[in-house]
């Protein structure tokens, strides 16, 4: 499966196919047990198939690559229509359980956070530019969700996000996620979360 790289950087046009084969290299390594510190951007040339200078021309640092890395696995974040909660909640929180179904991007999640303190730079960065627009978009639709009286007005949203990507993080920290179904995983956290957090019938 080849990892396309979203256009974040402006400059000289880039081979994306080359971009492709340096950023998989990287996540095949990590899911094979490497881990960021100990790669090197000599051997992430030589296991992509490409010159050093290729790598050196695009990322001077780990920290740039490896930044790259996170927002390929990351897909684009899905747009919530605003027609119904449950619906956009399902969207955004399938595209996260894709993720951690994807073992060389849990993986490379997994790395991140072992190594959070060797590289703060870049976990700071990765949940600057990539988590927080994400769960912005979540508290948003859950906003909407109490504006139409389907959530209790009383519920903070920031806890009701926590609640629904926590046991899909969960199974990313342990690894235990080979047989993560996303969309029925979502769906069902989400009606689990949601219903505890319904209005009380009338």
């Amino acid at each position: 499966m080849t990892t396309e790289l979203p256009g974040r950087r402006g400059g000289r046009q880039r081979d994306p196919a080359t971009d492709s084969a340096i950023i998989d290299a990287v996540l095949d390594m990590v899911a094979a047990g490497a881990t960021l510190t100990g790669l090197s951007l000599v051997t992430i040339a030589k296991q992509a198939g490409v010159s050093r200078n290729s790598v050196y021309r695009r990322w001077k640092t780990k920290d740039e690559l490896y930044l790259d890395v996170l927002e390929a696995i990351n897909k684009r974040r899905p747009s919530p229509t605003g027609a119904d909660t449950r619906g956009d909640l399902a969207l955004l929180l399938q595209a996260l359980a894709e993720r951690v179904a994807d073992k060389r991007a849990s993986s490379m999640l997994r790395a991140l956070n072992a190594e959070a303190a060797t590289f703060p730079r870049l976990h700071s960065r990765y949940f600057e530019e990539i988590v927080t627009p994400r769960r912005e978009a979540m508290n948003r639709v859950l906003r909407r969700g109490v504006e139409r009286g389907e959530i209790r007005p009383d519920v903070d949203p920031d806890l009701i996000s926590e609640l629904l990507v926590s046991p899909l993080l969960a199974r990313m920290a342990s690894g235990s996620t080979d047989q993560l179904d996303p969309e029925q995983a979502s769906r069902r956290i989400i009606d689990l979360v949601l219903d505890g957090a319904a209005p009380a019938p009338n």
